[in-house]
């Protein structure tokens, strides 16, 4: 048997079970589109919230500018056949950055070749980041960007080329565009290293300027130090836990049994990686915060379970009698052939587009909405929060979106004192008639979920629906006082 061929068709078939309809369908990426739309029509960055009931008065902190303009480019191009092209190619580039990430392992402690069991890790790992994280958003994009800065960075570590150090920087410059914030991430991880360095007295003088290059670097983004400390802004006053992401993780509930075993795996291998290396120390210890901490920062976990797997095969109980797999030309066939089950799987997609799914965003209700206004003019439109982005890229003006930083100031706060986030997360309940007398919208999308009490005490204050869809009921709002 041809193991290079065997290699390259498991890798294709595993390319292709990685289904693209469950990459599209985010709230935030309707938002982010239109926020790219916008400044290609205007050649702007934007520093302020567009389509909003407030105009454009709400400053916005614009940290996922080098996302949006490249995804709006392609969603104009091809619609959303475009926007799984940029998905396929981010996760190739991520699969790459995780193999180098392992190999850099094995080198850091002298070893050679990979067993068959991390080319398994590989691709259970890769396949859980796609669907759970892959969803047209920029962690898509920072995700495969940070492990390439760590690959990199140990790298230089070890070499002390200038090459390495300007891909460093390159990459530092690209994190802080596309993602800003997670750029701390890979702050973090370069201060382990160069701690790990100066405790190990292998610290040299151009080592400072090294780092101090790729720190600089971050800082060269439209929204400067703002951008970069942007998990500042979104955990004020707890307000990013009301999503349901930044949620403690809940061990119990059989929809994370994957995490639990990826920690319990973490913490078996631990032991045989980490050979009393300073850097990998410090960083077992910050993903394992990152990995139990919530949903979102999860994520982390995942990334780096392979650099820590990678050299524990060798050590660890059950999985060191696994055998290598000889010579990168396995390797790069099984990266050939899962770059041919994207491309069918990218053929597959401009051949059957997908479709933005009715019942969980109000496609038809929007339709009925924007067939009753004039050409140009965007009605007000109060919906529940995870339907605002949508509703926004559709062609209305919206109370609140996934931008969160804009819409928890003090200049959106009303009633109760509540801000915009807070009234859109909150007011669909039994106060949202108050909520409507005092913002105004033109129209009110109801969700077909609620229960038939809140649906009838809606239908007492607003009138009957205008509309019923897939989605849920549209009301008219008299603007009479």
């Amino acid at each position: 048997m041809n193991v290079t061929r065997v290699s390259a068709g498991l890798a294709a078939l595993t390319a292709l079970l990685l289904f693209p309809w469950l990459s599209y369908n985010d709230p935030d990426t309707f938002w982010h589109i239109e926020n790219g739309r916008y400044m290609i029509a205007h050649g702007t960055i934007l520093h302020h919230a567009i389509h909003t009931f407030y105009g454009d008065s709400l400053p916005y902190v614009p940290h996922e500018f080098g996302f949006q303009i490249p995804e709006a480019l392609l969603y104009g191009a091809f619609g959303w056949p475009g926007i799984y092209l940029l998905t396929a190619v981010s996760f190739l580039l991520l699969i790459v950055g995780l193999y180098r990430l392992m190999q850099i392992s094995r080198q850091e402690i002298g070893l050679s070749g990979m067993p068959v069991l991390c080319y398994v890790l590989l691709a259970l790992v890769g396949a859980w980041v796609y669907y759970g994280y892959f969803k047209s958003r920029p962690q898509m994009i920072s995700a495969f960007l940070i492990v390439w800065y760590v690959v990199w960075m140990r790298r230089y570590a070890m070499s002390g080329r200038w090459r390495c150090a300007a891909a460093m920087t390159l990459l530092s410059l690209a994190i802080a565009n596309v993602h800003a914030g997670v750029w701390l991430v890979i702050a973090v991880f370069s201060g382990m290293q160069i701690a790990a360095s100066v405790l190990e007295r292998k610290f040299r003088g151009r080592d400072a300027v090294v780092y101090a290059a790729a720190a600089i670097a971050g800082f060269l983004n439209p929204g400067g130090y703002r951008s970069l400390f942007y998990i500042l802004t979104v955990t004020k006053n707890h307000f990013n836990l009301l999503i349901d992401e930044w949620r403690r993780l809940d061990f119990g509930n059989w929809e994370n049994i994957p995490i639990v075993l990826a920690l319990v795996f973490f913490a078996y291998v631990l032991p045989f990686s980490l050979r009393k290396k300073a850097f990998r120390i410090f960083l077992a210890i910050g993903i394992a915060y990152l990995g139990t901490t919530n949903f979102k920062q999860n994520l982390f976990l995942w990334l780096f379970l392979p650099y820590f797997a990678a050299s524990a095969m060798d050590r660890a109980p059950l999985l060191r009698r696994m055998p290598d797999i000889p010579g990168p030309r396995i390797a790069f066939a099984a990266l050939a052939g899962m770059a041919v089950g994207f491309v069918l799987n990218v053929a597959l997609v401009f051949a059957f587009p997908p479709q933005t799914n009715a019942r969980q965003y109000p496609v038809d209700e929007m339709n009925y909405v924007m067939a009753g206004v004039q050409t140009g003019v965007r009605p007000k439109v109060l919906a529940r929060y995870g339907s605002s982005g949508y509703v926004m890229f559709r062609g209305a003006d919206i109370l609140c979106d996934g931008r969160q930083d804009p819409f928890i100031t003090d200049a959106t706060k009303g009633l109760w004192g509540w801000t915009a986030f807070e009234r859109s997360m909150y007011g669909f309940s039994d106060r949202l008639p108050a909520i409507v007398r005092e913002d105004r919208p033109d129209y009110v999308i109801a969700q077909r979920t609620v229960s038939d009490k809140l649906m009838q005490d809606w239908t007492n204050a607003f009138g009957e629906p205008v509309y019923r869809g897939r989605y849920g009921a549209v009301f008219r709002i008299s603007q009479e006082k």
